[in-house]
């Protein structure tokens, strides 16, 4: 495991450095709590958080919640509080501080082994399920859940402008409908495995359907990124059973102001796409809010509650 230790005493510190190095366990040492918690806080491959020699017990639980603080239902971290021999309450209220686990000074060596295994046991079983709950089972991309909760926070957070991209597989039904359900899945899996890891988000909203995020605020770059990934899909060979599958997509491109709201952005780049289908398929199209009205697509995976008389949403251009 990644380990952020911090214990002020020097000898202690190095000491369980020791221990825990020769049972392979990399750990990042510290005399202070805040520079530990600021490391803890940036460095996400860590994932235990071991707490030695406190001034105090109250000190120790004080330092264990804040880590506790730092763990979330995506990324799980061990908590352990290593202590001179402590009262039951104490005890009880460390755990209920955020410790996974409360052990004794002067330690035992295998003790603290132990529980790093039953740690990175529930760590593994943790992040499986979060990968269940998260990724598209198919393609291994994001589900529109996770894809939407993480787009959410990174447009609240966002300095700069983004761009959103929405991506559908032209003429899918007519694939199943040729080749069978299993030739559908192996282009939506090979579409995707063009679109993962192109964009700071990438995810499946539903049936043929994508969407990205992108770090970009310059328009002609973020049609540009589209045009690449749109020919790189088209001349890709599909292998399936019966015969060699090409498959196109039609991309629509919108870029949105700092900390915009999603459902709107992509809602925007959803417009585009409509424009991009309509004039013919594999294009890409780039909303434009000065063009003519154009109606919603129908049958979009984009869901949100918009005042039906703001037909601004609606403008689109290819």
């Amino acid at each position: 495991m990644r380990v952020v230790l911090v214990a002020a005493q020097r000898p202690l510190r190095e000491s369980i450095a020791a221990i825990l190095e020769t049972r392979g366990h990399e750990v990042i040492g510290f005399a202070e709590a805040g520079r530990a918690l600021a490391h803890l806080k940036e460095d996400q491959a860590a994932n235990a958080f071991i707490v030695a020699g406190a001034e105090s017990a109250m000190a120790g639980m004080e330092i264990c919640w804040e880590g506790r603080l730092l763990a979330s239902f995506e990324r799980p971290i061990y908590i352990g509080l290593l202590s001179k021999p402590m009262s039951s309450d104490n005890m009880v209220e460390a755990l209920d501080c955020g410790a996974d686990d409360v052990l004794q000074l002067p330690l035992s060596a295998d003790e603290l082994y132990a529980r790093l295994r039953s740690a990175e046991r529930f760590n593994q079983m943790q992040l499986k399920l979060v990968e269940m709950a998260t990724r598209d089972s198919l393609t291994g991309m994001l589900n529109r859940p996770a894809f939407f909760e993480r787009a959410v926070k990174m447009c609240r957070e966002a300095a700069a402008p983004l761009a959103a991209i929405m991506v559908d597989i032209d003429h899918f039904k007519s694939i199943n409908d040729r080749f069978g359900h299993a030739a559908g899945d192996t282009a939506l899996r090979a579409v995707a495995q063009c679109l993962i890891g192109r964009g700071e988000l990438a995810g499946r909203l539903g049936g043929e359907e994508f969407a990205l995020l992108l770090p970009q605020g310059d328009p002609d770059e973020a049609w540009l990124a589209a045009e690449a990934l749109r020919g790189e899909i088209a001349a890709r060979e599909i292998n399936v059973e019966t015969a060699d599958l090409t498959v196109t997509c039609s991309f629509g491109v919108a870029i949105g102001a700092p900390r915009d709201d999603i459902d709107d952005l992509l809602r925007r780049a959803d417009a585009a796409l409509y424009v991009a289908k309509r004039a013919g398929r594999n294009l890409v199209a780039f909303f434009d809010p000065e063009t003519p009205d154009v109606p919603n697509r129908p049958n979009s995976v984009i869901r949100c509650h918009v005042d039906p008389d703001d037909r601004s949403l609606r403008r689109a251009a290819g």
